[in-house]
């Protein structure tokens, strides 16, 4: 990345120009067109919200007499006058924020609270730990050169002491200023930072305390990470619409939750700007604000989510917990076989074109445009679909209009493959090797435990990460796998929750038939379709080549569509049925389950009186406020998001419990690792499965070890787990355990 120098100068006075240029530039601008005409002329033409708010500011700031437009662009090339336009506009708006920047940043420094302190000598440094010895917790930050935990460096540290009323920045690579080293600075921080009895606070802890590690430290006694804690307090943040603070970032939440307004870094520094190269009277002020309003959002959250005893206490022995399981799973990292990963791009491009050729074959004709069709021109491809199959489509989105449309035509289905294998085919081959970090030499993912609202995990890269190292190692596809290998003299084991969800529902609905089916160790849904169609469950378990019969297939697909609230609309066509039909099945199938009718129900019309759902033991919540709205008569929209809200309440409590089921199991997971010492880590997390990387020379009983952490560390009452475990050198390449044992017999 391109480091380009911050320039600050708070110093000085307004940034505007001398009044003899402005008078000489208003002079030039005037011989064309009055201004006043101008922006009359501009205001005229077609503007977009934020270039209508750009023009705003530069309007008045060349009212107030502190811009005028450059001579130099007052005359064309020729020397005649040049009518003020929006692109020149625009371009003053760039001189506007740089004037407003420079002037926010003085005041900033000018308006410095006595209690903000630079922390640059041994001496105040020393006195700094004498005060922090008394703290019984903390806030914590760090300021870096970049969000990757194993390349970039600390350049500060800030801290926040709430009893000694004190708010630090410790700059430590910082450019032209007195100051510590950073090994010096965190060798003497390294009592309180090990120091378990002093909670550390921090927003975003998985960032901090894996780039403590990087610089060979750690931060012991984690308590609170406000990010993850807003996550329990709300999971809407996102939404906007919904009153959301827009993201879950501090500079969001704390204009919203502590009336403060808070600069984010790009406005304040540019988006290439260095904070090492911020000057430190500034970078006090931003850095220790920052621990500041986390120690204060740290006290309105707790005294929020007290109210809630059960879900306080999940979030402290779960979530608080789990943070440290991530930063040692992400740190791990992958191996990955390029090579094979190359011959599986090559495999899925040579796929590509055949699929193109097909598609170019069958739709050309439809084609009335010049030249060749191009597959990938929405403006092409919607007439041209339109008329293959007969149906006006209102637009070309895969998700909402294709992909209902794909069991209906082949057409469909095989320009979704073709645009899904296209974008995976240059993934493996161009993209790929270019995500290895330079550091470790390996391949990292960041995992994210509040992925999703139901606090399922997602994977990916740093939401603010610059580079493209990233990647999603949950969403790979099965074929794929094949190129994560385990390390030399390692295998990766995998463990599944079998059947994790439907046990959750067995568990919080009370269904028996479910309860019983895995008390007696049957197929849920073999059981269901026996007690569904009146028939052996022999005969609607398996065929005799081993595959689904259609009725377990059917109810499979069935007890899913219950639970996950889909319309009657989407389970006929997964059924290739009508849309009554689909719903007779329904309601035949809920007449054999009648706890579970009763369960879905119930918490359908909690969701429509409370506005929310509860997890397991009432340790989270999912919050539905479209489930209280009130339609009026022919309010089709509020109507639709009503039912569609109450649709997701048993969706959302059995996604939520069963994650709350795999975060617990994650912790017990990464105990029994440290516990067997060397060579044991957790490998990954990926939706129903952890996987595990061991020494080749695992024995059974490590086997029974994991088999016990994945039944025993979360239980669903009476009814029991279930993991099925399998061994591997390649990711997706497992084989069972007694057949593993069986092979190294054989060649030993």
């Amino acid at each position: 990345m391109e480091i380009k120098p911050l320039k600050l100068n708070v110093n000085a006075g307004k940034a505007s120009a001398p009044a003899t240029e402005v008078a000489k530039r208003k002079q030039a601008a005037n011989a064309v067109e009055p201004i006043e005409d101008a922006w009359r002329r501009i205001y005229a033409s077609k503007l977009s919200d934020s270039d209508r708010q750009k023009l705003d500011e530069v309007k008045a700031a060349m009212e107030d007499g502190h811009l005028a437009r450059d001579p130099s662009d007052c005359v064309n090339k020729a020397g005649k006058p040049k009518k003020f336009s929006k692109a020149e506009a625009l371009r003053l708006w760039k001189t506007v924020q740089a004037q407003v920047r420079e002037d926010k940043l003085r005041k900033m420094v000018e308006e410095t609270p006595a209690n903000y302190e630079l922390i640059t000598t041994e001496h105040e440094l020393a006195n700094l730990l004498d005060d922090l010895r008394n703290e019984e917790i903390i806030a914590v930050d760090t300021e870096t050169t970049g969000v990757d935990v194993y390349t970039d460096v600390i350049v500060g540290i800030s801290l926040t002491l709430p009893r000694s009323d004190r708010h630090v920045y410790i700059p430590v690579d910082h450019v032209d200023c007195e100051q510590l080293s950073r090994e010096y600075v965190l060798s003497e921080l390294a009592v309180v930072f090990n120091d378990d009895k002093i909670g550390k606070v921090l927003h975003n802890a998985i960032f901090d305390i894996a780039m403590l590690r990087r610089h060979g430290h750690d931060l012991e006694g984690v308590v609170w990470d406000t990010m993850t804690a807003m996550h329990i307090l709300n999971e809407n943040e996102s939404d906007r619409s919904t009153g959301g603070a827009g993201s879950f970032k501090l500079k969001d939440l704390a204009p919203k939750y502590l009336k403060t307004p808070s600069d984010t870094y790009d406005s304040l520094f540019g988006k290439n700007a260095q904070f090492r190269e911020v000057p430190v009277d500034i970078a006090l002020v931003y850095a220790a604000k920052d621990t500041e309003l986390t120690w204060r959002l740290y006290e309105f959250q707790r005294k929020h989510m007290a109210q809630m005893p059960t879900v306080l206490e999940y979030y402290e022995t779960v979530e608080v917990p789990l943070l440290y399981v991530i930063v040692t799973l992400e740190a791990n990292g992958y191996v990955l076989d390029l090579d094979f990963a190359k011959e599986y791009g090559e495999k899925l491009r040579k796929r590509a074109e055949e699929l193109r050729k097909e598609l170019i074959s069958e739709l050309t004709s439809f084609h009335e445009g010049d030249g060749p069709l191009n597959l990938n021109s929405t403006q092409q491809m919607r007439p041209v679909l339109s008329k293959k199959i007969g149906k006006e489509l209102p637009n070309m989105d895969a998700k909402k209009t294709l992909k209902p449309l794909k069991g209906e035509h082949e057409v469909i289905a095989k320009l979704l493959e073709y645009k899904k294998i296209t974008k995976l085919s240059g993934t493996y081959i161009e993209t790929l090797p270019l995500k290895q970090n330079p550091t470790t030499k390996r391949w990292h993912s960041r995992f994210n435990p509040m992925g999703t609202v139901t606090g399922r995990f997602s994977s990916g890269k740093d939401e603010e990460a610059k580079t493209e190292q990233g990647f999603n190692v949950q969403n790979q596809p099965k074929d794929a796998r094949k190129m994560f290998v385990a390390p030399r003299g390692k295998v990766i084991i995998g463990a599944d929750f079998k059947a994790q969800e439907i046990r959750c529902v067995a568990r919080l609905s009370g269904e028996r038939v479910l309860i019983d089916a895995f008390l007696n160790n049957r197929d849920p849904y073999a059981t269901l379709a026996a007690k569904f169609h009146q028939r052996p469950y022999e005969e609607v378990y398996k065929l005799s080549n081993g595959d689904d019969t259609p009725e377990r297939k059917q109810m499979k697909v069935g007890m899913l569509a219950a639970i996950y609230g889909t319309s009657k609309w989407t389970l006929a066509e997964q059924l290739d049925t009508t849309p009554d039909e689909a719903q007779k099945f329904l309601d035949d199938m809920f007449a054999t389950m009648p706890d579970l009718a009763s369960w879905i129900e119930e918490t359908q019309e909690f969701a429509a009186r409370y506005g929310f759902v509860w997890m397991d033991n009432q340790q989270r919540k999912r919050r539905l406020p479209d489930a209280k709205l009130k339609a009026k008569w022919g309010d089709r929209d509020t109507w639709r998001k009503v039912n569609r809200a109450k649709r997701q309440g048993p969706n959302a409590r059995v996604q939520g419990s069963s994650s709350i089921q795999t975060k617990v199991t994650m912790i017990k997971a990464a105990e029994m690792c440290s516990r067997k010492g060397s060579g044991w880590r957790l490998w990954g997390s990926v939706h129903d499965e952890l996987l595990f990387e061991a020494p080749i020379d695992f024995t059974r009983e490590d086997i029974e070890d994991i088999r016990s952490v994945m039944i025993d560390s979360y239980t669903w009452g009476e009814v029991p787990n279930g993991t099925d475990i399998e061994v591997m050198t390649r990711w997706g390449e497992g084989v069972p355990v007694d057949k593993w044992f069986k092979n190294k017999e054989e060649i030993n």
